[in-house]
């Protein structure tokens, strides 16, 4: 008794939070995080923009890389189409025959990926290096 007594001193002009406080700061918290939440989606939707490029360009180098360890491409002008996965890589290699802006003895190798996305919109992505014969 003599405890309850000392513990309602201390507490005696003390005051808590009401319930209408709390609720209106559960409100507030709650407008907040509902606010956030459009970011979210932008952030997901970015995010997956850019594993799609990334694997665009990883499908690209991966070509490049292979006519670049051949000795001889032939023929020229050399087109080729394939489809991996949800892309479609086009390839073209040329050299001064077909294009005057070429150096001799250089060949151009421009290997582009075409894909769409999960919204149903089309992208496209072209890399250009060039090779000695």
């Amino acid at each position: 008794m003599k405890n309850l007594s000392k513990i309602r001193m201390k507490l005696k002009g003390k005051q808590g939070f009401t319930l209408l406080e709390v609720m209106v700061a559960m409100i507030v918290l709650g407008i907040g995080l509902l606010g956030l939440a459009p970011m979210l989606v932008l952030s997901m939707q970015g995010n997956q923009f850019s594993r799609e490029v990334t694997e665009a360009a990883f499908l690209a180098q991966d070509r490049i890389e292979q006519l670049k360890n051949q000795a001889n491409i032939s023929p020229i002008p050399f087109y080729e189409t394939s489809a991996i996965g949800d892309c479609y890589r086009m390839v073209d290699v040329s050299d001064q025959t077909v294009d005057n802006t070429i150096p001799p003895g250089v060949y151009r190798i421009t290997v582009t990926i075409n894909w769409t996305d999960k919204q149903g919109k089309s992208h496209s992505t072209s890399y250009i290096t060039y090779k000695t014969k």
